[in-house]
């Protein structure tokens, strides 16, 4: 029971209005969400009528299945303590709920009270032994905090016996909020009253505060129904009727209105003191339960077809931002990134490694470069002379590179070298019907989609990391959005949803991709000037590869032993001779001036075509001379060539002068006899030129598509298909909608609750702001 009094202005009368505080479930024991207080009955202004008021509040709260109204006007005298009343069916013996009276009168002191039941340490037969520990909680939960205790003892009993001594001793060890209340002084035997007044006086378990004694009537008493002046003036003649308590040391501790008058001032001195703690405490209570609310979902509004679409609306659009590659939101792309370095790396070592020697050329000469570079990589180097790699001795070309347990490489596997002998032996398997000197375009098709051959399981490869990277950010949004639903069927319908999603444009994606890699298994461009570079700069590395091979076999006469002078010798054994040519020297001589005299040594073999050069045939030159036109068809050549023969003189001079073997026009014409692989070496070129044309395509297109068919197509078509899948875009779906949207009890109970405790906190700060000490 809850007394709050307050003292009335001079002249008013005196009135109690009783009043019903529901805040606990009974049968669970909870607290719940929302605190209710019902009147009970009509305002009470007679203090007669206030106790049977007060038994029928009592029973209106014990019979929780009966409704409090019908107790208002209840006759007490049909009480049957074996039934329950007005058909309830079951009496409690105990509640959490409160009887709350607000009392004011005249000579009422401001004060306000709970008057909490007795410790109980046994119930009778058939009762519940579990209000033993609810008598328990519900007083060591009304006395903790800042409250002062007023411990009522009966003086029927020793005062260790008494349990309620013990509890307020543990919630207040040092004694500064209890007082003691020594009751039922009339009920003592002779001889008992010495202990008490002991106690009383301070001597025996001193309080801080001290104890008051107070005589209220007796059972016999209350049946005459006694005034509360009148049971006032009879407890003032039993103190001073009594010898052991009139003599005390301690008279202005007997009776009820030395009490009441002290626990006035008690009170405001403990609220003085309390009060900044108070509202501290209020602060900090306030900020912990806003905290914990924040820490739950929100409440689900009341219209959840509204609600599942905005849920919809942000997945989707995080989604989105993620595919964008916002800046907070790049984590996606940079994930992906790896995966399109990767294909880079892994189609850049698909190249064909086309050697300008024979296997046995590069077993015999240790010196001749086992792996070309691409071109463009020696541009970008700019404090490396160094044009190719160079490979160990006991390097075989047949294994580049290690394998870790299951046979895959650590890193992207080289392609598998071709010599020229083979790539020559390829060519001569591709002929049909050519003519001599003509190289099938089939060889060069077959050639460039030998090298492709991978190239799908490299794209396939890469798409399969972004794939994954995706479905994993895919799997996160879903769990942060619709995680909270994990017991109704939203969430495993949301991701069963996505899932078919990524699996339909997981198919269309690799179709796509395939699609592309086909593609490139017919060779085609229009980037001509790209290709003729790169074309250009390849036959210029394999024939220098050539000269190279040369050069080494024929060091060992340079040591001493004399050049074989019966075999002609070739551009290919100087290394220097292109940059001779092109010398200051050789450019300003006369000799460039008619340019049929010395053909260039890049003059290529069409595929279907003749040779553009006769001299690019490999005859010897004395059949070369016979294809000429007899002199006297030839007037407009004969005095360009007779003009030519000083400076052919010269130009003997100075290739001798510059180390090469040439003595006579036979020597010179010798040295300018085409090479045996010649047209082999325009194809590679060619070939190599060709694939890095699509290589530089496919590493561009291939991510492209994966972006836009797999990424992109993704984040379009996620919001329609969650709603047609959640069935959003038809009739009913407000219901559907509601049953996806069923939130857990157990949050729904914990967010109400917090609720509810916020709302009474805001309360009580807000009176403790204003209240004034």
């Amino acid at each position: 029971m809850e007394c709050r009094l307050t003292q009335a202005a001079p002249g008013d009368a005196w009135k109690c209005q009783v009043s019903l505080r529901y805040e606990f479930n009974d049968e669970t024991g909870k607290r719940q969400s929302e605190v209710r207080e019902k009147l009970f009955g009509p305002l009470v202004t007679d203090p007669s009528l206030l106790e049977d008021v007060l038994r029928r509040a009592q029973l209106a709260i014990l019979n929780p299945s009966v409704d409090h109204g019908k107790f208002v006007d209840f006759d007490l005298s049909l009480l049957n303590a074996l039934h329950p009343p007005l058909g309830s069916t079951k009496q409690l013996q105990f509640s959490k709920n409160v009887v709350c009276l607000d009392l004011a009168g005249e000579s009422v002191t401001d004060l306000s009270f709970i008057d909490l039941p007795g410790i109980i340490s046994n119930v009778a037969p058939g009762e519940d032994r579990g209000n033993i520990d609810l008598v328990r909680n519900l007083v060591t939960e009304h006395i903790q905090g800042n409250c002062l205790i007023l411990l009522t003892l009966t003086m029927r009993d020793d005062l260790e016996n008494q349990s309620a001594a013990f509890l307020a001793k543990q919630v207040d060890p040092k004694g500064r909020r209890t007082i003691g209340v020594l009751t039922k002084p009339d009920t003592l035997q002779h001889g008992e009253e010495g202990a008490w007044l002991a106690i009383l006086e301070g001597q025996r378990h001193p309080l801080f505060h001290g104890y008051y004694m107070t005589k209220q009537p007796a059972t016999r008493e209350l049946l005459e129904k006694l005034s509360w002046e009148a049971a006032r003036e009879r407890e003032k003649e039993y103190f001073d009727s009594t010898p052991i308590w009139a003599k005390s040391s301690a008279t202005n501790r007997l009776g009820t209105a030395n009490l009441t008058k002290n626990l006035s001032r008690l009170l405001s001195g403990l609220i003085d003191q309390t009060l900044p703690k108070l509202r501290l405490d209020a602060s900090r209570s306030r900020e912990n339960t806003r905290q914990l609310l924040t820490k739950l979902p929100p409440a689900i509004s009341e219209n959840p077809s509204a609600e599942l679409l905005r849920m919809i609306s942000t997945f989707s659009s995080e989604f989105r931002n993620y595919t964008t590659g916002l800046s907070e939101y790049a984590s996606l792309i940079q994930q992906c990134k790896p995966a399109y370095e990767g294909f880079r790396d892994a189609i850049r070592a698909t190249a064909p490694d086309f050697r300008p020697y024979t296997a046995k050329e590069k077993r015999k000469y240790a010196q001749l470069t086992v792996r070309f570079k691409d071109p463009e990589d020696d541009e970008e180097k700019s404090n490396s002379d160094e044009d190719e790699e160079d490979e160990d001795e006991d390097d075989d070309d047949d294994d580049d590179e290690d394998s870790d347990e299951d046979g895959k490489s650590g890193k992207s596997k080289k392609t598998e070298p071709m010599y020229v002998d083979e790539v020559q032996k390829y060519i001569h398997g591709s002929l049909t019907r050519e003519l001599p000197f003509n190289v099938p375009f089939s060889a060069k098709e077959g050639l460039i989609r030998k090298s492709m051959k991978e190239w799908e399981e490299h794209a396939l490869d890469c798409f399969n990391i972004v794939r994954e990277c995706v479905a994993d950010q895919l799997d996160t949004l879903v769990e942060k959005h619709f995680g909270r639903f994990a017991r109704t069927t939203l969430l495993d319908t949301v991701f069963a949803i996505i899932q078919r999603l990524i699996e339909k444009r997981q198919d269309e994606t690799v179709t796509r991709l395939k699609w592309l890699i086909k593609l490139e298994h017919r060779p085609y461009t229009q980037n001509h000037h790209y290709l003729s570079s790169y074309r250009d700069k390849y036959l210029s590395k394999y024939r220098g590869e050539r000269r190279k091979k040369n050069k080494a076999r024929e060091e060992p006469g340079r040591a001493g032993s004399p050049v074989n002078s019966n075999r002609a010798p070739t551009p290919d054994m100087f290394p220097s001779l292109d940059s001779f040519m092109q010398s200051p020297q050789t450019m300003n001589s006369p000799l460039q001036g008619p340019r049929g005299a010395f053909p260039s040594r890049g003059t290529p073999m069409r595929s279907n075509s003749t040779p553009l050069m006769p001299q690019r045939t490999g005859m010897p030159p004395q059949q070369q001379q016979q294809q000429l036109p007899p002199p006297q068809q030839q007037p407009m050549m004969q005095q360009p060539q007779q003009q030519a023969q000083p400076n052919i003189e010269n130009l003997l001079s100075q290739l001798s002068a510059a180390g090469y073997p040439v003595k006579s026009h036979s020597d010179l014409e010798r040295l300018f006899a085409s090479d045996p692989y010649e047209e082999v070496m325009v194809v590679m070129a060619e070939v190599r030129a060709y694939w890095q044309v699509a290589f530089k395509r496919i590493i561009d297109i291939l991510p492209l598509a994966i972006d836009e068919d797999f990424l992109c197509g993704l984040e379009q078509e996620t919001m329609d298909t969650l709603m047609e899948g959640l069935g959003m875009v038809g009739a009913d779906n407000s219901a559907r909608a509601a049953e996806f949207l069923a939130e857990d009890p157990e949050i729904v109970e914990q967010r109400d609750q917090l609720a509810a405790k916020l709302a009474r906190v805001e309360d009580v700060f807000g009176r403790l702001s204003k209240f004034k000490s």
